[in-house]
């Protein structure tokens, strides 16, 4: 306990964990209840274990992005012998990262949303709101960010495009590329998410 009125007392917040992040954590390796429909339940199950999937293989990408910038510092500060591609591989790894982590973050319930007055809503509610919300405007708008996603990589890559503002001029096509993966990782796990929210507006709870 707090010695006196001013004090803080954190063992209050030990066990607190990603539910201040996130309502939802996906259903991978979740149990979905059984009064699911049986195709919307294995549509959810196998979506958000694949999401799962692909955002930990997403994830590795850390591992050369960190090894650049080692490399880079230790050859920049100990060997005066900057290298022309560290900083280009790193924001280029970054970006693909971020871009094919969107769907599993999504999956979590990690992305960022205004929850303060959400929090508060009954679950059927919640589901209600979502359900709309990704019909409306999520669906829609990842569809045609899709369509641009696709020409804009499709166009890089048909001009086996490099990089303007680098003196390495790296190819750049890969990384428009996962712009484009990314978001069609977005759509499918946006299937997943109407599924949820239609099942928690009809039951009153969420599936997961």
């Amino acid at each position: 306990m707090a010695e006196n009125e001013n004090d803080i007392d954190f063992t209050e917040y030990q066990d607190v964990g990603d539910e201040l992040l996130a309502e939802a954590k996906g259903a991978a390796g979740a149990v979905l209840p059984d009064d699911m429909h049986p195709l919307a339940r294995k549509t959810v199950y196998f979506i958000d274990n694949f999401s799962e999937w692909q955002g930990r293989i997403a994830c590795l990408m850390i591992v050369p992005i960190i090894g650049a910038m080692v490399y880079e510092v230790i050859m920049r500060k100990f060997f005066i012998a900057p290298t022309l591609w560290a900083f280009d591989v790193s924001r280029m790894l970054y970006g693909m990262s971020f871009m094919l982590g969107a769907a599993y973050a999504l999956m979590r319930g990690l992305h960022i949303r205004a929850d303060f007055l959400y929090r508060g809503f009954s679950e059927r509610n919640q589901g209600r709101i979502d359900l709309v919300l990704y019909v409306v405007l999520f669906m829609p708008s990842m569809l045609f960010f899709l369509w641009a996603a696709y020409e804009f990589s499709i166009k890089s890559f048909s001009q086996w495009e490099r990089a303007g503002d680098s003196t390495w001029a790296p190819i750049v096509w890969p990384v428009k590329m996962s712009l484009m993966f990314g978001v069609l990782f977005l759509v499918i796990q946006g299937v997943s998410e109407i599924l949820k929210s239609w099942y928690a507006a009809t039951r009153g709870k969420w599936p997961v």
